[in-house]
């Protein structure tokens, strides 16, 4: 079988660039500073129990680049999630008036991924990355 020249060229995605100013933050969006995740991850730690392990759910490019350490992984299904195109971009994936999607988790249904068994570490300090 002959090989098939790839027909999306450099030269091909240099005609369709498109120059489009950042609007900046959505005003209407809710957005987190580094207080706002030290006090989910002060809620999350008074909740965990310290004996037993912890465990991360990843899906999507998790899966391949967890970017945290771990000491195990296994398939899991999380039940009452789904992976959805539910998320709404105005930056870098899309502008205000064209809004880009991406995917997360939304309520309904199931999403298989891998779950991420971390070390005996601090786990402030793993989840906190």
């Amino acid at each position: 079988m002959a090989t098939r020249q790839m027909s999306l060229t450099p030269e091909l995605v240099a005609r369709c660039w498109r120059e489009v100013q950042d609007a900046g933050p959505d005003p209407d969006a809710m957005h987190l500073d580094d207080g706002d995740y030290d006090a989910m991850l002060d809620e999350l730690q008074a909740e965990l129990p310290a004996a037993e392990p912890l465990w991360l759910f990843g899906y999507g490019s998790l899966i391949w680049k967890p970017e945290i350490d771990h000491v195990e992984e296994r398939v899991a299904v999380v039940r009452g999630w789904h992976r959805s195109f539910c998320m709404n971009m105005t930056r870098w994936r899309g502008t205000k008036d064209r809004p880009g999607l991406m995917m997360a988790l939304d309520r309904g249904g199931q999403c298989k991924g891998v779950a991420f068994r971390l070390g005996d570490g601090d786990r402030r300090q793993q989840l906190g990355r």
